[in-house]
């Protein structure tokens, strides 16, 4: 009983520390941008995805878990910006949750998010090569393969700033 007490500690310890979001949230310039390396995604099929270059689209990478209230709460707003943008850019969504195949497409229909690219980093393989350790953070990737920008925590991306800062790197 003790034992299940202290992983149950721990747990709750780790995940209020992965999940974040208050007023202070702010967008972290990249200077000089970062050169990003090709890298693999496991759809949510379990296929791999090559991913080695932008195809003239700005890329957004949201790394987000189920358990994460913000994370959540920021999922339509990224939906809508894609929307608005059109296929001048990409939005993929990177789950961090340790049972994806259980937990993640029962989530997707219970909130009725379709039509979204998800993918799963259980492992977090994906999370340790962008050095992502808050949820959600999103990272901006621009038209030249690079890191221009980084935002760690929840933001507003239907507000006039971040909607500039896509439209100035398209």
């Amino acid at each position: 009983m003790y034992m299940i007490r202290l992983i149950l500690l721990i747990f709750l310890i780790i995940s209020s520390n992965l999940s974040y979001s208050d007023d202070n949230n702010q967008l972290q310039i990249s200077k000089p941008p970062i050169n990003i390396e090709p890298f693999t995604l496991i759809t949510k099929d379990g296929k791999k995805e090559n991913i080695s270059k932008t195809n003239g689209k700005v890329i957004l990478i949201n790394f987000w878990a189920t358990w994460c209230p913000p994370c959540i709460k920021e999922i339509p707003d990224l939906q809508k910006l894609k929307k608005e943008f059109g296929s001048d850019i990409e939005v993929l969504f990177i789950s961090v949750d340790s049972n994806f195949q259980e937990t993640v497409p029962k989530f997707l229909k219970k909130n009725k998010f379709s039509n979204i690219k998800v993918f799963n980093d259980q492992k977090l393989v994906i999370s340790k090569k962008f050095k992502v350790k808050i949820m959600p953070t999103t990272i901006i990737i621009s038209k030249s393969f690079k890191e221009t920008n980084r935002v760690t925590g929840y933001v507003d991306w239907q507000s006039k700033k971040y909607k500039s800062l896509i439209k100035n790197l398209l």
